[in-house]
């Protein structure tokens, strides 16, 4: 039972960076030897003191061990991390045409990164184009601050594309391809109102409007352009069935009036297209081939199959994956509106947000959220993806790259009789050469307050990387000791400190800001503070690095108090 439980809290320390988790070893255990299930509480026992042990040790350790005694979990570990991009059905190299289509209505999310990656990252693999398209027909939802987000963020991530196309620069090719659904008697102009046609559209039945002659129909669509209409008093529809399975097809509206002034064209225009007609004529004019999206327009493609049949246009070939979410984490432009207005969130860079610009303020590499894209795969099944997924990943790539330094939050201070004075030369990585920093210690400390809190008089722990401190007296504000010696001694605990000479620090540490119910968590952004050592002066504004038993922290800003953004861990 013991190589057993060794073996799978070996595991799970290698998929999680080093650091096992009891919850996930006891049920490994129990599932290899169900007949295990009666000894739960001893299990956990053993479990327990062998996650400790694991934790230990480094994670090379970790590794040779676990290749030791159960090599075969290396290699399932390999084989899940392969991923790769899809296959494009009638690909030819140097002929596709990919795009990534954002609404300009919010600043963009991990979802949209996923989106746009997927299909910038096809059309590489082919050699093809990659275009960004702005879906911008709604002058009431977008603003212009939006679209620089857009483009910002997207050239964050990497990506390079060979056009940026604006749908509010075809507004009068739409005009010229409705036209021509309606002379083929494909469309009409309706002046229902909107809860009229809803309700004959969830039954199925037709309305007045819909035996118009295509005279009439051109009539008035040209009345409509003439501006001779109130807002939502005519509408133009598709006519296709109004008892068709699928809902999107009873005669949709394809064009609308919508009267504001748009942040490129002004007022020049009031009559705009919808989604799936923008949609469908859009793929024509700009000669796309695949494309990648969300499935949430699965029922949506046929509609704007329907539109390029009727208009004799090609539809390009699409695959269609599941959206995820971030727990506890709102990516809707709606609810984050919401909460910015009702003074919940900070802005859209609050950093418990999913946005790209709240992620690259936390310290998240473009390249992690990239790889984190590939790894989650194309799936149809939605899923809601907890941050510990996007955290390994930029963990990966974070902790070759991050100096080291020593903080001490919530500090109290500590002084150690008989102490040796000394200049010690502290590396800032330890395996890579990064270089070092010098530290001068006189007996004088500041330790974090929760390792105070749990020493007792008697105790010796041992001061990291400098000599051990044993505890003579003990008070709410102040811990006294004395000198140990130097030499390593099995089982201390290791405590962080500082000197004397510090630098004030802040950190602000963001978590999930909702529950499960939707009920937005009140301190689920909270501040740290305490000191680090004098050398993080340095520290440059923008850089990431690692508060040695803390975690990672990006540098957002430098005053009289260094203010970090918590990474994680």
């Amino acid at each position: 039972m013991k190589e057993t439980i060794l073996k799978w809290a070996l595991k799970n320390a290698v998929d999680h960076e080093g650091k096992a988790q009891l919850g996930a070893v006891i049920p490994k255990v129990i599932g290899e030897h169900p007949e295990l299930k009666e000894k739960v509480k001893e299990i956990a026992k053993e479990a327990a003191l062998a996650v400790k042990d694991v934790n230990k040790l480094s994670f090379d350790e970790q590794k040779a061990k676990l290749q030791k005694i159960a090599p075969e979990l290396l290699e399932v570990k390999k084989h899940e991390e392969r991923h790769e991009l899809p296959e494009l059905p009638g690909a030819e190299p140097g002929k596709v045409v990919m795009l990534f289509p954002p609404e300009p209505s919010k600043y963009p999310t991990i979802g949209h990164a996923k989106a746009s990656l997927l299909n910038y990252l096809c059309s590489q693999k082919y050699k093809g184009k990659f275009l960004i398209r702005f879906e911008d027909t709604n002058a009431n939802k977008i603003k212009k601050e939006y679209y620089d987000a857009i483009l910002h963020d997207l050239a964050w991530l990497g990506e390079k594309w060979d056009m940026v196309d604006y749908e509010s620069d075809h507004v009068d090719k739409f005009y010229n391809y409705a036209e021509k659904l309606i002379k083929k008697d494909n469309a009409y102009m309706c002046n229902c109102d909107p809860e009229t046609i809803h309700k004959l559209r969830g039954e199925g039945k037709v309305c007045r409007c819909r035996n118009k002659s295509t005279e009439e129909n051109l009539k008035l669509w040209k009345q409509m352009l003439d501006n001779k209409f109130k807002e939502g008093e005519y509408s133009l529809r598709a006519k296709i069935d109004m008892k068709h399975k699928n809902s999107t097809m009873r005669d949709p509206t394809i064009l609308r009036m919508l009267i504001g002034t748009h942040p490129r064209v002004g007022d020049k225009y009031f009559v705009w297209p919808t989604y799936d007609f923008a949609t469908a004529v859009m793929d024509d004019i700009e000669g796309t081939t695949h494309r990648i999206r969300s499935k949430e327009f699965e029922m949506r493609g046929e509609l704007q199959k329907w539109i390029q049949q009727e208009l004799g246009i090609k539809s390009p070939f699409v695959i269609e994956f599941a959206r995820f979410n971030l727990e506890g984490v709102p990516s809707s432009g709606r609810v984050i509106r919401e909460h910015l207005a009702s003074g919940n969130l900070i802005g859209w860079d609050d950093p418990r947000l999913p946005t790209l610009i709240a992620l690259r303020k936390r310290g998240f590499l473009p390249e992690a959220i990239k790889n984190f894209v590939i790894n989650t795969g194309i799936t149809k099944s939605e899923s809601t993806v907890s941050w510990s997924m996007i955290e390994s990943e930029n963990r990966k790539l974070l902790d070759p790259l991050t100096k080291r330094y020593f903080f001490v939050p919530n500090p109290i201070k500590i002084t150690v009789k008989d102490a040796p004075e000394l200049d010690v030369e502290l590396k800032y990585h330890p395996e890579k050469d990064m270089g070092s920093r010098p530290i001068k210690t006189h007996g004088v400390f500041m330790i974090p307050q929760d390792d105070a809190d749990n020493m007792k008089k008697g105790e010796t722990f041992r001061l990291k990387d400098l000599y051990n401190v044993k505890i003579t007296k003990k008070t709410k504000s102040e811990v006294v000791g004395e000198y140990a010696g130097k030499e390593l001694m099995e089982g201390t605990k290791k405590i962080q400190w500082t000197t004397e000479e510090n630098t004030p620090v802040e950190v602000m540490i963001a978590s999930i800001p909702f529950d499960e119910k939707g009920n937005y968590i009140k301190d689920s952004l909270k501040t740290v503070k305490g000191v680090a050592e004098p050398s993080a002066v340095n520290i440059h504004t923008n850089e990431v690095i690692q508060f040695e038993r803390f975690g990672f922290c990006r540098l957002d800003s430098k005053e009289k108090v260094l203010k970090f953004i918590f990474t994680h861990k």
